[in-house]
């Protein structure tokens, strides 16, 4: 794609973002206390928006870069190399503001974009219902239109930060008697109106990030319609695209990488409680993996760059199994007493069984991909 080599221009700008990323290194994340930390991440988001250096693939009119596909790149090489900590809000950074992009009103991009940059706001999605997750088109939550509001009633599962988030991006059926991929529109509700209720699922390490919403009799302004009306599938399938692909490789790029360096900085440190050269080969494996990830996400971003749902399966396949391998390592690089006396491992270790799940089970993604090959079906 890119081969090697990259333009001065290109070469420029990892310099510049380089001697920024040395002079502005946000230090380490406060202890996990969910609202001091995620003020931190805020802080975090918001110095990078302010320094440019924030949705970089965003067009400029909109406050990003317009950067292509090799500045994107640098971007993650970089972002990886020191290890950056996670902005606040990734998804409404780069789901919903590229849907806000691409099918939005004027009056909804100069409302909602600068806040989402600056994260004022913070968005959750409302796709998966308890009857509708891969199967994301058999969804029942229903909007009716009334004089210049929709009145939506219904019951959406795993939404991320629903806890805390100002806006949901959400489908609702507009069309009973549609064909079920017709007749689906995208809606945006602020959290905080009438009859939006949210309850949180408790996972297994005890936080609260995911959560059921309720949408009972809910007003929504005709004008929060995003795109067409009955036109919300292909819109939110490109999203969805996008979040199993460029979002992954992207994101999980540096994640990856980041985790892979981490596992080779507990072997190197590691005491007597774990066997360290019986783990030697385990080490080297984890960080050939996270390189083979990178290289593969240099292979198939301009796919990836134009919604291919089948270079989008394979990242989110390979990329999702990798972070999962290379925790369960970690735990044993930290000995038997990991999940004890070591809270921040524990918790990625615990957190990594959702990633084969979220964004597409790599079950549903697999037979994207033996269709995509021309496999029978049985």
């Amino acid at each position: 794609m890119f081969g090697l080599r990259f333009t001065p221009a290109e070469q420029a700008f990892r310099a510049e973002l380089r001697a920024w990323l040395a002079a502005n290194a946000p230090g380490d994340p406060p202890p996990a206390d969910e609202e001091r930390r995620r003020d931190w991440q805020r802080a975090w988001q918001r110095r990078l928006a302010d320094a440019g250096y924030l949705a970089i693939h965003w067009p400029r009119a909109y406050g990003g870069r317009d950067a292509g596909l090799a500045e994107q790149v640098i971007y993650s090489e970089e972002m990886a190399r020191v290890r950056a900590p996670e902005i606040l809000d990734a998804v409404a950074l780069n789901i919903v503001a590229p849907v806000l992009i691409h099918a939005g009103t004027d009056a909804q991009r100069a409302h909602h974009l600068p806040r989402i940059r600056c994260a004022e706001e913070v968005w959750c999605l409302g796709f998966s219902e308890p009857n509708a997750g891969s199967d994301l088109a058999s969804l029942r939550t229903r909007a009716v239109r009334d004089g210049d509001c929709w009145v939506v009633s219904g019951q959406k599962v795993w939404s991320s930060k629903a806890h805390f988030a100002d806006w949901l991006l959400f489908l609702a059926r507009t069309a009973a008697d549609a064909p079920r991929h017709k007749g689906i529109t995208c809606l945006a509700v602020s959290m905080q109106s009438a009859g939006v209720t949210w309850r949180p699922l408790v996972q297994l390490s005890g936080r609260r990030e995911f959560n059921e919403v309720f949408l009972e009799e809910v007003r929504v302004p005709a004008a929060n319609t995003i795109g067409p009306v009955h036109g919300g599938w292909p819109l939110i399938r490109t999203a969805l695209a996008h979040e199993r692909g460029t979002l992954w490789a992207f994101d999980f790029k540096v994640r990856l990488q980041n985790l892979a360096r981490a596992a080779v900085d507990l072997y190197r440190t590691g005491g007597r409680a774990v066997d360290r050269d019986a783990l030697r080969d385990q080490v080297a494996k984890a960080w050939v993996e996270s390189e083979v990830f990178a290289a593969h996400t240099m292979r198939v971003l301009p796919a990836l760059h134009h919604g291919a749902a089948e270079a989008a399966a394979l990242t989110k396949v390979l990329g999702s199994e990798i972070h999962q391998r290379t925790c369960e390592l970690a735990m044993v690089l930290r000995g038997p007493m990991a999940s004890v006396r070591d809270e921040e491992w524990h918790e990625q270790y615990l957190y990594s069984r959702s990633v084969t799940i979220s964004s597409g089970t790599s079950e549903v993604l697999r037979n994207v991909l033996a269709q995509a090959l021309g496999l029978p079906r049985r």
